[in-house]
């Protein structure tokens, strides 16, 4: 029990024993008249006896347990002085009754006056439990019985009630902490019934709110995870306690889900210096930085303060990802410093020529024949770049076309027939190994385009005399692997990731005018790409390249 519960307990048992004392007073009260009123009655009979000749007084009175005193009795004991200090107060003819103590023992007087009579007995003052000792035990004893079965009673009660406590605030504990609570049932008329009901609701509505908040948190989740933007959340003691997968992207590493310090993920000095400014003047900043680390990466960086009071404040880290964007732009600079340069060199030619004829050279039969073919070849050379170069900004607009089925090889020898003046002019030797059978389902005309390309890169950047073999065939995984084999000068290994850029030429030796647009290798590969396929080099200096274009069959 608890320290209340043992004082009501101990002003229980007080007011028990206080009822005890008052019925026992009350009981010796009833004694007292009942024993004034037969001490009455023996004064009667006394004064009434005594004046017979054959009354045996002494043994009356003893039989009666009284003793006499009259104006004659010798005063020898304190009771017999009291007795007759009593007798001699009062003349009167009435008669008079009271209680003394006398040596600490309490005693009925009963005084009897007459004119001619007038005595006093004196007996003993009875207590209940001298009276009726046997019904005074019962008493006792039943009243005890009764007084332990009722303590007996509100200790079982305040002991129930304290464990039914207890339960009912480890279930409370158990709500706060998502735990499950544990079961208790009560009478409609226990005095906690209202409080367990109470929180039996208070449970329910717990867990029905954490539904609500679980599922909201996992849609913010799911919400957060799915943007395109890095997201991060900073406490206040520099600790990560939210973020999403692209922000560990565009940091290249695995950041944890426990709290830890922002620290061990940012390594970029840029990004941490803002983060601190953050905390330290309480303010948003607003940044383009470039992030150090293995792939260079430009981000738009944006750290926002969430609140203003300092013992809750947090930060919000926001990158949003420029590479793609800055590379775009720089690949628009660069293909138009390119495609500038190209138009410039046979423009440059064409208007060169024509002023030295225009001069008078045209007159020289000679010179007139060798500046038209050189006014016709640049001419010729500067329609192939603006067919490339539309042919890239076909590409660019995504343009939809349904597939159908064709077959490879006679796209292939139509391809083959339309570059034979160059075949030729070459000596090249040309296999091509392909089923006659064999189909794919693809556009046509982007389809087309690739094949042209790969050919006539590997018939421009081949040997004289050289070999060029085309193969085709179905892989283990439906797809359609077609392969262009060259047997030209070759290309460095770490150059070839490079060919498929945009007028990107491997060496100067292919950067003359008799070299290609620099445009159809990288045509070729986004064109394969827009078709979800893949196209691959494998080049030995000095013996051949191979490109390997790998699509699936639709």
């Amino acid at each position: 029990m608890t320290k209340h519960d043992q004082i009501r307990f101990y002003r229980i048992a007080t007011i028990l024993v206080a009822i005890y004392i008052a019925l026992m007073m009350t009981f010796n009260s009833v004694v007292k008249r009942q024993q004034m009123t037969t001490l009455a009655a023996r004064g009667a009979d006394y004064a009434l006896l005594h004046k017979q000749p054959d009354f045996q007084a002494q043994k009356w009175l003893i039989q009666n347990q009284l003793e006499v005193v009259t104006e004659q009795s010798a005063q020898k004991t304190k009771l017999q002085k009291t007795a007759n200090d009593i007798l001699n107060r009062e003349r009167s003819t009435e008669d008079t009754q009271m209680v003394q103590k006398v040596s600490g023992q309490s005693y009925l007087f009963y005084r009897y006056q007459t004119k001619k009579t007038a005595f006093v007995l004196v007996t003993a003052q009875h207590r209940f439990w001298q009276t009726w000792p046997t019904f005074a035990l019962t008493l006792t004893s039943l009243y005890l019985i009764i007084c332990g079965l009722i303590l007996l009673k509100f200790w079982q009660h305040r002991r129930r009630f304290a464990t039914h406590l207890k339960i009912l605030v480890a279930n409370i504990h158990h709500i706060r902490h998502e735990e499950l609570p544990e079961p208790i049932i009560f009478q409609r008329d226990a005095s906690l019934y209202v409080l367990a009901d109470e929180i039996n609701k208070l449970n329910g509505d717990m867990r029905h709110m954490r539904q609500k908040i679980a599922i909201q948190q996992g849609s913010f989740d799911r919400l957060i995870d799915h943007l395109p933007v890095g997201v991060m959340v900073i406490n206040e003691a520099r600790q990560v306690v939210l973020h999403n997968e692209a922000i560990g992207e565009l940091l290249e590493t695995q950041i944890e889900d426990r709290k830890h310090p922002y620290i061990d993920d940012i390594k970029t000095y840029e990004l941490t210096r803002m983060i601190e400014h953050t905390f330290r003047h309480r303010r948003s900043h607003h940044q383009e930085i470039q992030l150090i680390q293995n792939q260079e990466r430009f981000v738009d960086a944006n750290v926002v303060q969430l609140n203003t009071v300092k013992s809750k404040f947090q930060a919000l880290v926001i990158l949003y990802d420029l590479t793609d964007i800055r590379r775009v732009e720089q690949m628009q600079l660069d293909f138009v410093s390119n495609v500038s340069h190209e138009l410039k060199t046979p423009v440059t030619a064409i208007t060169g020529f024509a002023e030295t004829l225009l001069a008078g050279a045209k007159d020289d039969p000679a010179t007139l024949q060798q500046f038209l073919q050189i006014i016709y070849d640049e001419s010729t050379r500067l329609t192939a770049l603006i067919q490339d170069i539309l042919a890239l900004s076909h590409l660019d607009q995504k343009e939809q076309i349904k597939a159908q089925p064709l077959l490879i090889k006679p796209v292939i020898e139509q391809n083959l027939l339309l570059l034979q003046q160059k075949i030729q002019k070459k000596a090249l030797h040309v296999s091509v190994e392909i089923p006659a059978d064999l189909q794919i389902r693809i556009q046509k005309m982007k389809f087309n385009q690739i094949m042209k390309n790969l050919i006539a890169n590997g018939i421009t950047y081949n040997k004289p005399a050289g070999s060029l073999v085309i193969t085709a065939e179905q892989n283990a995984m439906q797809q359609i692997e077609i392969r262009v084999v060259d047997s030209g000068q070759g290309i460095p290994s770490d150059l070839q990731d490079r060919i498929f850029e945009r007028f990107y030429r491997v060496d100067q030796a292919r950067a003359t005018h008799k070299s290609g647009t620099g445009l159809g290798l990288a045509i070729a590969k986004e064109l394969t790409e827009s078709l979800g396929g893949q196209l691959t080099v494998e080049s030995q200096l000095g013996v051949g390249s191979e490109f390997i274009l790998t699509l699936p069959n639709q």
